[in-house]
């Protein structure tokens, strides 16, 4: 049994609105397809709910692979850029996505990012894993409902 849609979509507002950022978007991991499942997201287009990546995919399919923050100041001059049709994504500059992550068990990925190109720094990293503690619990939550 999945948890509400607004019981993800009230802690992605909430990370939103304390990181000051346009975008906030959570990305619930399945491990054993290497896929990864838009299910909340707060300044993106609503359609973009339910959208699929592969961990081969953009840079939130690299935070994946890595098990690693990561970081562009400039989102569509990176490498790895992947635009999610129906996301309305492509006014957005800068990206910062982190694994939500606990013993060994990736449950999702945390995304931001801003209409105007921002470094983010390590402080920022730190603040996004702080607000992401509590969507790692509701994933984790999640998981245990389903099965």
């Amino acid at each position: 049994m999945p948890l509400p849609p607004d019981f993800m979509q009230a802690r992605v507002d909430a990370v939103k609105n304390r990181l000051d950022v346009q975008v906030c978007s959570l990305y619930q991991a399945d491990e054993i397809h290497d896929t990864l499942e838009i299910v909340a997201t707060s300044g993106l287009n609503r359609n973009a709910l339910g959208a699929t990546l592969s961990f081969q995919q953009g840079l939130t399919g690299k935070v994946a692979r890595s098990r690693s923050p990561v970081v562009a100041r400039d989102i569509k001059a990176h490498a790895e850029y992947h635009y999610v049709p129906g996301s309305d994504e492509e006014r957005f500059q800068s990206y910062l996505g982190i694994p939500l992550e606990q013993a060994g068990r990736l449950y999702g990925v945390l995304v931001v990012q801003t209409e105007a190109k921002k470094t983010f720094f390590l402080k920022d990293i730190r603040e996004l894993h702080s607000a992401g503690k509590d969507l790692l619990d509701a994933l984790k939550l999640a998981s245990r409902l389903a099965g």
